[in-house]
């Protein structure tokens, strides 16, 4: 039985072939969404389905949501926007993290006692680093598409928040939000930016951020239902 995880929009979900299956299944459980299907289905195929069902699926998927930690590490794997990537760790003269060929390469210092502690930061680093080429980029598409002009860009490490905005027009944001999909690390930009205009959660601040990022709603309940699965 084959198995891939995909994500529509909003919607991440694991599908499993069977030669043994005559009919599509949707399966929820834990807050995770599994697509059982035939042998032969297309991608496109279930695609379709989940568009179809979207409503039932985003009802069912928020009353089971089980708020937990996912270990990353345990998995063997590590989310990277709308990625999830395959990590290896090899020995090395030098400790470090690179993308390879789709996969996370985690070499460890030969001289350093690898422990998990260790890998998570290693990995921290290296999301920070991804962080800060990401938002740069991200932060200047949207402030060109709403007009304002921010100053010095941080990438945090917090707990309680996902980013700010000063009155001197400096930008924050949580190197966590690389672990979550595009759509979602896009709301938080959006979110800070307009904070330029309205230092504040006013009426006219959430019309702004309504004008710019219609989606925000769904964004935020999604950074509510998942935010402790960003983490290492």
């Amino acid at each position: 039985m084959a198995a891939l995880q995909l994500a529509l929009d909003e919607i991440s979900y694991l599908l499993t072939y069977s030669s043994k299956r005559r009919s599509v299944a949707l399966q929820i459980a834990d807050g995770k969404l599994t697509v059982r299907a035939p042998v032969g289905v297309s991608v496109a195929e279930v695609n379709a389905l989940i568009a179809r069902k979207q409503s039932w699926i985003t009802k069912h998927l928020s009353q089971t949501q089980v708020q937990h930690t996912s270990d990353w590490l345990k998995q063997g794997c590590v989310p990277l926007l709308d990625q999830l990537l395959p990590f290896q760790v090899q020995s090395a003269s030098v400790s470090g993290v690179m993308l390879s060929d789709g996969s996370v390469i985690v070499s460890m210092s030969k001289r350093a006692r690898p422990t998990n502690a260790k890998l998570r930061q290693l990995l921290t680093d290296w999301y920070k680093q991804q962080a800060n080429t990401w938002f740069t980029e991200r932060v200047t598409f949207w402030q060109r598409e709403m007009n304002l002009t921010s100053a010095a860009l941080t990438i945090g490490n917090w707990k309680t928040k996902w980013g700010y905005c000063k009155s001197n027009a400096e930008l924050g944001f949580n190197w966590r939000l690389m672990m979550a999909p595009v759509w979602i690390a896009d709301y938080v930009v959006v979110h800070e930016l307009a904070h330029l205009r309205h230092l504040n959660h006013s009426e006219q601040f959430w019309q702004l951020v309504q004008h710019y990022y219609p989606r925000h709603t769904d964004a935020k309940r999604w950074l509510k239902q998942n935010q402790q699965r960003l983490e290492l």
